[in-house]
């Protein structure tokens, strides 16, 4: 009883106040210091996404991890917007994940919406050496000439990055024009909103040290359970049932080569012909995968020609002027790229009025098995 009652002295309990603050703050800002850093991966399987907020932040090791991964199983890492995300019946990479006859093989994806390809420019910068030689496929979706769509979008590279990580890229001996979209960015910030991302990114690194490094360090066997892992017998779709049976007629609106159950049509957005920053984005990236040695292969994707042509035809033109600007820009930087915007007018392959469907993913498969595997 007298040591509780002198625990619970006024003074005492203010000392051990100051105390317990004290060890907090020291926690805090010399955590990462003194929790051990994650042992690496021992796995020698093919990682086949990661999480948004690894890349965001650039989180070390996994996002090392993950390029590793694809380099060592000889495997291509695919990126692109919304319409290379999740689709029910499969999107292209699920069906060249399925297909037997391309055994050495496996591909990875990254993509969001309005995950476009300056995103991973300061990301790359940092990760030359895990990229060098690395297989890619950027899939360039013309909808993004689009007046809701066209410009620098702060809104999409606070989701998809951190102004603080940018920071650390390395840029000093690149061509300016391959840093260019990154500093449009830039410009859009004012001094506010830079303090607050940078502190987002201080308090992501701190509180990764408790609640995800100290975690695998008690507990080193479940560090790969984070991760999700294409494996060699990896067959997660029927390609006879998807390939054979075209989309059900009676579930389409086939004038304008949509569901049924799509009921925006006023979502169409015009191609704004006075913006070039989405040119310089798609320049600038073509220019580090050159830098970084990077085998980058583009695929030019589709437009939904008989929606364009049904809701708003005088906007063909347009739609038709972006796709011949970067089929050109293509050709000038001499890369390879697989023209996919042959199938703009099959019926089915598209879901809504930008967004490729099912059958359209499957179509888009074959082209990129044909251009790697049937030459």
């Amino acid at each position: 009883m007298k040591f509780l009652d002198s625990f619970y002295k006024t003074k005492n309990l203010s000392n051990n106040g100051k105390f317990i603050a004290i060890i907090c703050i020291v926690l805090l800002i010399f955590g990462k210091v003194l929790i051990p850093n994650v042992s690496t991966l021992s796995e020698t399987k093919q990682i086949f996404t990661l999480n948004g907020k690894n890349i965001k932040y650039n989180d070390s090791p996994e996002v090392s991890q993950f390029f590793k991964s694809i380099q060592q199983n000889n495997g291509f890492l695919c990126l692109g917007t919304s319409e290379s995300g999740s689709i029910d019946g499969g999107n292209y990479y699920n069906f060249l994940n399925s297909d037997p006859d391309i055994q050495n093989s496996k591909f990875s994806i990254l993509a969001g919406a309005g995950r476009t390809c300056g995103l991973y420019i300061p990301l790359f910068l940092q990760h030359k050496k895990e990229l060098n030689n690395i297989k890619l496929i950027y899939f360039i979706n013309p909808v993004y000439w689009g007046n809701n769509l066209c410009d620098v979008s702060p809104h999409y590279w606070e989701r998809y990055s951190n102004y603080r990580m940018t920071k650390y890229a390395h840029f000093d001996s690149i061509n300016s024009e391959i840093f260019a979209p990154v500093n449009d960015y830039y410009k859009s910030l004012n001094l506010f909103v830079k303090s607050r991302l940078s502190i987002e990114y201080f308090l992501h690194n701190h509180r990764r040290a408790y609640f995800h490094d100290l975690k695998y360090v008690v507990n080193p066997e479940t560090y790969s359970d984070q991760f999700t892992f294409i494996s060699n017998s990896y067959r997660d779709l029927s390609l006879d049932s998807v390939g054979i049976n075209k989309p059900n007629i009676n579930e389409l609106d086939t004038v304008f080569n949509i569901s049924k159950s799509f009921t925006h049509k006023d979502w169409f957005s015009q191609v704004n012909t006075e913006s070039d920053y989405r040119y310089r984005e798609l320049k600038g990236f073509i220019k580090l995968c050159k830098h970084l040695n990077i085998s980058a292969t583009f695929i030019l994707g589709p437009i939904n020609k008989r929606f364009i042509l049904s809701y708003a035809s005088s906007d063909m033109a347009a739609y038709n002027t972006v796709i011949e600007n970067v089929r050109k820009m293509l050709q000038d930087e001499k890369v390879d790229f697989i023209d996919a915007t042959d199938i703009s007018s099959t019926i089915g392959a598209f879901k809504d009025h930008q967004h490729h469907s099912s059958y359209g993913g499957y179509l888009i498969y074959q082209k990129i098995k044909a251009h790697f595997y049937e030459k």
